[in-house]
Parts: C-alpha cells; sequence; structure tokens
C-alpha cells in the first residue's frame, strides 16, 4: 500500500528541497496564492435532486450601473447540488442556476431558475469583502423566477464578440453529498491524494470533493463515513471493506484535499453530514477515520454533536492519529518554502491542537482509539513510533482519557489499515453499537 502519510513524506524531501528547490513546493506556491488571494461563494441548490436535467450554476461579475459583464464560471451540479465558486473581485458577484429541461447547455424561458437576491427581495450580488472573503447562499428553482432584462442584454453584447468558454474563469468547485462513485474511481487514485497535499485549491477545483456513497442510499443500513488521512484516499480503506458487512452498513468517504487547514476541512464535513441528515433522516452514523483524518474528524463530530447537539453520531474509531502533532509538521512550517497549511494545524502546540480537547465527548460519542507502534529507526521520531508518528503523540494524555478504549496493535502506520486484528476489533465494536 502506498505510504500515506504527510509527515515521513515532508521528512523524506525537506532536506533535499531547501538546498534544490522542488516541484512540488514550486506548485504549491502557486496554489497557496489561489487560496490567499481569492474570494470563494458557496452554495447549495435545494431542490436541484428533483430535476432529471443537468442543473448548472453560475456566477456573474455584472457591473450594474454600467451594464456590463467582466467574467463568469458554471458548474453543472451533481447530487445534492452543492457547489463552491473561487472569484477574484468581490464586487459585483451575482449567482444564479436553472435546470436544463432541453439538454442544450442554455437557459430558456420556461426552464426552472434562481437567483441570489438581497435582503430588499431584488437581484442582487452576493456580500464579499475584506471581512468576508466566503459567502454562503442558498435557494430553489422555480418556474416563476426571471433573470434582470438588464443582465440578459450585458450577457448578450459580451458574447458577441466572444465566445462562452473564454468569459469562464473555470474555477468552480463541486461539493458532493452522496454522490455515488467506486473505488476505482480515477479521482480516488493514490496520486489524487498526494494532489490534494500539495495543491489543495486546484484539487477541489478539478477533482471536487465531499462524501460519496459506494451504494445509493437504503434507509435499511447504518452509514459508516471513512476519513483518510494526509495525502490518502478512499482507496485507503480497501481492506476494510473486506471485512464490513454490506448488508448491514453502507460505506461513506469524506473526499478532501488534505493539503487544507484543519478546522475548515472539518467544517465542510460537518456541513455536508447535516445536509444529507436533512434528506435521509438518518438515525445513526459511525465515524472511522486513519491519521490525520482523526483530527478532522473529532473537530467535526464535537461541533456535530457536543456544540450543536445532534444525537445521531455513535461512535467513533481512529487509526494511529497524531493527536499531540508531528515534529515534522513543525519542520515544515519553519524551514520549507512554502508552507502546506494543514503542517500549520498539525505542529505540535498549534491553536488548533491546543483546542481540540477543550470539549469531551465521554458520554455523548464513544471514542475507540487504536494506536500503531511497530517502529523503525528515525531521525526526527522518538524511539517509541510507528515509523511515522510518534507513540507519545498517538496516546496523547486527554486523548487516551476522552476515548472509551484505548488499544496498540503492532502495525507501522500504514499497515495497520489490513491488520486482521484491527479490522477485526473495529468490526466488532461497530457491530455491537449497531444493535
Amino acid at each position: 500500500m502506498k505510504h500515506l502519510a504527510l509527515l515521513h513524506y515532508t521528512a523524506l524531501v525537506l532536506s533535499a528541497a531547501l538546498i534544490t528547490g522542488c516541484a512540488n513546493f514550486r506548485k504549491l506556491g502557486k496554489d497557496l496564492k489561489l487560496i490567499d488571494n481569492e474570494y470563494r461563494i458557496s452554495g447549495i441548490i435545494e431542490n436541484s435532486d428533483e430535476f432529471s436535467c443537468t442543473v448548472r450554476v453560475v456566477v456573474i461579475e455584472w457591473e450594474k450601473d454600467e451594464n456590463k459583464v467582466f467574467a463568469g464560471d458554471v458548474l453543472d451540479l451533481t447530487d445534492g447540488g452543492a457547489f463552491m465558486f473561487i472569484v477574484k473581485s468581490p464586487l459585483n458577484q451575482h449567482v444564479a442556476a436553472y435546470a436544463d429541461l432541453n439538454h442544450d447547455g442554455k437557459r430558456n424561458p420556461g426552464e426552472p431558475l434562481w437567483i441570489h437576491r438581497e435582503t430588499d427581495g431584488m437581484p442582487g450580488p452576493v456580500v464579499l469583502g475584506p471581512a468576508a472573503r466566503v459567502a454562503r447562499v442558498k435557494g430553489k428553482l422555480s418556474k416563476t423566477e426571471k433573470t434582470p432584462p438588464a443582465l440578459d442584454k450585458a450577457i448578450a453584447d459580451l458574447l458577441k464578440d466572444k465566445k462562452p468558454a473564454e468569459m469562464i474563469t473555470r474555477q468552480g468547485v463541486r461539493f458532493a453529498l452522496g454522490e455515488k462513485a467506486d473505488l476505482d474511481d480515477p479521482r480516488f487514485a493514490a496520486t489524487r491524494g498526494e494532489d490534494g497535499l500539495w495543491t489543495p485549491a486546484t484539487f477541489a477545483i478539478q477533482s471536487g470533493f465531499g462524501i460519496y456513497f459506494l451504494d445509493h442510499f437504503d434507509p435499511a443500513k447504518t452509514p459508516v463515513l471513512f476519513v483518510h488521512g494526509a495525502a490518502g484516499s478512499p482507496q485507503d480503506w480497501r481492506p476494510a471493506m473486506e471485512k464490513i458487512d454490506r448488508k448491514i452498513y453502507q460505506p461513506w468517504f469524506y473526499v478532501y484535499p488534505s493539503g487544507m487547514r484543519l478546522q475548515k476541512a472539518a467544517f465542510a464535513l460537518n456541513e455536508a453530514v447535516k445536509l444529507l441528515h436533512e434528506r435521509y433522516h438518518f438515525k445513526r452514523l459511525h465515524v472511522v477515520a486513519h491519521s490525520m483524518g482523526g483530527l478532522v474528524s473529532r473537530d467535526f463530530v464535537i461541533q456535530n454533536a457536543i456544540v450543536e447537539g445532534n444525537n445521531y453520531i455513535n461512535t467513533m474509531i481512529t487509526f494511529s492519529s497524531p493527536w499531540d502533532g508531528h515534529e515534522a509538521a513543525a519542520m515544515g512550517v519553519k524551514y520549507a518554502p512554502e508552507v502546506v497549511p494543514s503542517w500549520r494545524d498539525m505542529s505540535h502546540g498549534s491553536d488548533f491542537l491546543t483546542h481540540l480537547y477543550d470539549k469531551r465527548l465521554t458520554g455523548k460519542v464513544s471514542h475507540h482509539l487504536f494506536y500503531s507502534h511497530h517502529a523503525s529507526n528515525s531521525r526526527i521520531l522518538p524511539q517509541e513510533n510507528d515509523g511515522t508518528v510518534s507513540v507519545a503523540s498517538q496516546t496523547r494524555k486527554e486523548a487516551v482519557t476522552d476515548a472509551v478504549n484505548v488499544r496498540g496493535f503492532d502495525e507501522n502506520h500504514v499497515s495497520i489499515l489490513s491488520s486482521r486484528a484491527a479490522l477485526t476489533a473495529g468490526k466488532k465494536i461497530l457491530d455491537q453499537a449497531t444493535r
């Protein structure tokens, strides 16, 4: 199995990269500019799944007073209707969506439409600015909705001299909410996991992210949400799929660019789970995570079950998670020419790690902590390690105290995911919690 661990990889490349430069860091530098210098518009078309045709969402930079369109983007929605656009300017960004009933790629009169409106009920731009670089919108398609005639004219004037493709910036992100996919999907390949680490923004634009299903939702089965670690993908869980009883459980996979800040990854996961719960009303959800995915999962579960008081998350099982951070992350933050955003959160003593245990799960969600301890020699790790993460980090005092079960396995950081003993123990926990 391909090595999944962000920080082991970091330690190997860091010394050479600091001297000679590295293509990964060059790509990262370009990607960070995309993250740091842009604005984001995210949203959901709540009734998009009611249409059997393509539902398309667009963002248009329209200067209303001059009635001029400067740029735009378009995105075809997947199941669930969630989306995100990255835009260069905070001004005059108008968002709309339509159902392409006749499959001609254009919005025609009579086709269901939604357009973002201001508080006065008039079509208007989303609110973006220095203090609010992210705007969130939502709406429903309606046959009675109409676009402002001035906007239609501005678009027509623009297209007189240009092809539609010339005005599309292609920085839209599809956010999956139960999209059906296969483990062999090219988007889930190990190389895509690495892309998610080194170019998180580009990964999101090219592949999308969110929660994917292996099968259509079945209310008679209990969903189990699998969360990969750094540079990981759903394919990391292939051995677990051989153990899980697909007659009882339905596997869900959270796919996210692992180079993004962990709190943002957890926030997006929580929003996705809540939207899926609104749609399917499942009574129970189990969470299974590996490595850094455990940190993302804990932050998500705390927000969902403790802060917001939802009661459907029953069990969380984590494999080899660095609860107290990693030495190589601190090295990367201090010495690397460019810093992967998630490294900042993975550094020992980071604000994210410091506050990860401000609230406890005990009594609300059962956390079963599995750690690995098959050590290897390392110049940066303590003697007790699993080849990638120290045992001390995996067994942070607060993590052990807040777990209902702590168990070590003589495996390395990757082999624990295919360990018969670990997978059997995990299956037993899920079976008991489901009963």
